[in-house]
């Protein structure tokens, strides 16, 4: 399995992906994962500006020769891209939801001029950026249409969708991720990414969720949380309980007994850590009290090396 360090590592860091590049070659990262820009996800200036950090990249924002730029000081590193995350909808109805498509296709262009063997699309949610709430079946159908539209983008430079399991989202399980690649694979290179995380903020179990994904798993996403009274944390995703992200080793999470099972379906993908995650909406002080950035890469790398032997 080769280990993957999310952008997110140097969301504060004004080197940014300079940043990430250099903590991953110093700390035995193999790879790379970069967040697209959250100034391209339409709605809320807030939402917009929040989650913003200097690793982000956007197909808006990077200059063409700093493309091949940054993709040569990946390679330089002895790095690899893994995928880049496009925060555009593409579930949008009307003419508006035509020029969301069109920019999520600039995502695809991006990723493949960066070197990037995936691009993965969010903000799939029921509610729309005007507020309005469609029904979980035509959000899930809309998305499907609107992924079906990018794949032939996809196809043409060989890079592949990753469909990654999040909460209060179309795919929050292995069940609509596995209906949604269905839809998918015959367009294009699609893929899984599990999240055990996302599964248990979602309520699921992640044992089960990740047995039913059986051998289908490409990319595993991994962080931990811990869960709390309601209130007591600044994450509430599902109503019930509260959430605090932790290091890899202390929250709810075996991560040891979950990469173990998910070896044994076959799974010899990528590992991605994941830092924290500015786009769920947490304030900074939530994030106030996790390890410094370069620690918590260290860290999690050496806790990564000693589960899966290598």
């Amino acid at each position: 399995m080769q280990l993957a360090l999310y952008g997110s590592i140097a969301w504060r860091h004004p080197l940014g992906v300079g940043q990430v590049v250099r903590w991953a070659q110093e700390f035995g990262w193999d790879m790379i994962d970069l967040r697209g820009m959250s100034l391209d996800a339409p709605g809320q200036v807030e939402k917009q500006i929040v989650p913003w950090g200097y690793d982000m990249v956007g197909p808006r924002h990077i200059a063409p020769q700093a493309r091949d730029q940054i993709r040569g000081m990946i390679q330089d590193a002895g790095l690899e891209l893994l995928c880049i995350y496009c925060p555009v909808p593409v579930h949008v109805p009307g003419p508006w939801g035509q020029e969301l498509r069109q920019l999520a296709a600039q995502y695809v262009d991006l990723a493949a001029q960066l070197g990037a063997q995936w691009l993965r699309p969010i903000n799939n949610t029921p509610q729309l950026p005007d507020g309005t709430l469609l029904g979980q079946q035509e959000a899930f159908d809309r998305t499907v249409q609107g992924l079906q539209e990018l794949a032939q983008r996809a196809a043409s430079w060989g890079v592949g969708l990753l469909l990654e399991n999040n909460e209060n989202t179309v795919t929050p399980g292995a069940e609509e991720l596995l209906q949604m690649k269905a839809a998918l694979q015959e367009l294009c290179r699609v893929g899984v990414c599990w999240d055990g995380a996302n599964a248990y903020m979602q309520g699921l179990d992640p044992a089960d969720e990740l047995a039913m994904l059986e051998d289908q798993v490409d990319v595993i996403h991994v962080k931990n949380v811990q869960r709390c009274a309601p209130g007591q944390e600044g994450y509430m995703p599902r109503g019930n309980f509260s959430y605090r992200w932790t290091p890899l080793e202390e929250g709810d999470l075996d991560w040891q007994a979950l990469l173990t099972q998910a070896r044994k379906q076959g799974f010899s993908g990528p590992v991605v850590y994941e830092y924290v995650n500015p786009f769920k909406g947490m304030p900074l002080q939530f994030w106030e009290r996790m390890l410094p950035p370069e620690q918590a890469a260290q860290r999690a790398s050496q806790f990564l090396r000693r589960v899966l032997g290598g």
